[in-house]
């Protein structure tokens, strides 16, 4: 897939927030940086965006190879979402379709826009939260997903980002009371990523909010903020061969598999023109999506 070129400059800035979370040397910052613009500069040599972020973050992770800069932001982000989840299923269990509901819960946890960093709190979250539960999805959709998890042999489903992660939870319970109703979720497992990458949620997200509890977690064993498959693990791409039914959360996951020939529903909020134009004018900038992809 040709790098989009608007998706450049966005990794070089990542690159330098993340850097400015590993150090406040400005001296190791700019050499960071400075690399940072040579592997830029250098995008045509790479197959797709995957390989050049990768390619960017390895340089970046050489300031401090052991450190996760935003773990803590993603510990602080997954006790709010705890707080408010409960509240968030209540409601959902008194609505009149309680399966879209759900949905929209999964789907507003990837709306948040969680890299507002220290900006971000309860107040916000609820606010964005709440929001997003008022945007339109699409209803046919949303019902082939429903029929699509209950006749599926096995599902996995493609996590994104921390906090998030909780919401996903949420709509996975209500999965088992009202669509399995009440067996248990063993066909389900659940991915998130194989290291740090930016505030994708990692095992340990997973363990803190108790999704391991609920069902089976695996890695994608890349510390990738996506599952691009060229670089994921036997392991997952195992889980990915096996299933039936792929159920991707976020704009990375889509980049890495709208091309793949697989039964898959992608859950996103297009945060970019870039995503927008992938959609060729479909949704608007700022619509969550419930998109089955064409196999």
């Amino acid at each position: 897939m040709k790098i989009p070129i608007d998706c450049i400059p966005c990794q070089v800035r990542q690159s330098l927030v993340t850097a400015k979370k590993l150090t406040v040397d400005e001296s190791v910052i700019s050499g960071s940086l400075r690399e940072t613009l040579n592997i830029a500069s250098s995008f045509e040599s790479h197959e797709n965006v995957f390989s050049l972020y990768y390619e960017m973050a390895e340089n970046v992770r050489k300031i401090n190879p052991l450190w996760d800069p935003y773990k803590e932001f993603k510990k602080d982000f997954n006790e709010i979402c705890l707080k408010i989840a409960p509240k968030l299923k209540t409601d959902a269990y008194l609505s009149e379709d309680i399966f879209t509901a759900g949905l929209k819960i999964a789907l507003a946890g990837n709306a948040i826009d969680v890299m507002q960093g220290s900006l971000l709190n309860e107040d916000i979250l609820i606010d964005s939260v709440e929001k997003s539960l008022l945007l339109n999805i699409n209803t046919d959709t949303a019902e082939q997903l429903k029929n699509n998890i209950l006749n599926a042999k096995k599902i996995l489903f493609i996590g994104d980002n921390a906090g998030e992660i909780v919401f996903d939870r949420v709509f996975l319970e209500i999965i088992h009371d009202t669509v399995l109703r009440g067996h248990a979720l063993d066909k389900i497992t659940y991915s998130v990523r194989g290291g740090p990458a930016l505030n994708d949620s990692t095992m340990d997200d997973a363990v803190m909010i108790g999704m391991d509890k609920l069902v089976k977690i695996v890695t994608t064993g890349i510390n990738l903020p996506a599952a691009y498959l060229p670089l994921c693990s036997e392991e997952f791409r195992k889980e990915y061969d096996d299933s039936d039914l792929i159920i991707a959360k976020g704009q990375g996951n889509y980049e890495a598999l709208f091309e793949e020939k697989k039964n898959i529903f992608f859950l996103l909020k297009l945060k970019c023109e870039t995503f927008v134009n992938f959609f060729n004018g479909k949704h608007s900038l700022g619509a969550v999506v419930v998109e089955h992809a064409n196999i």
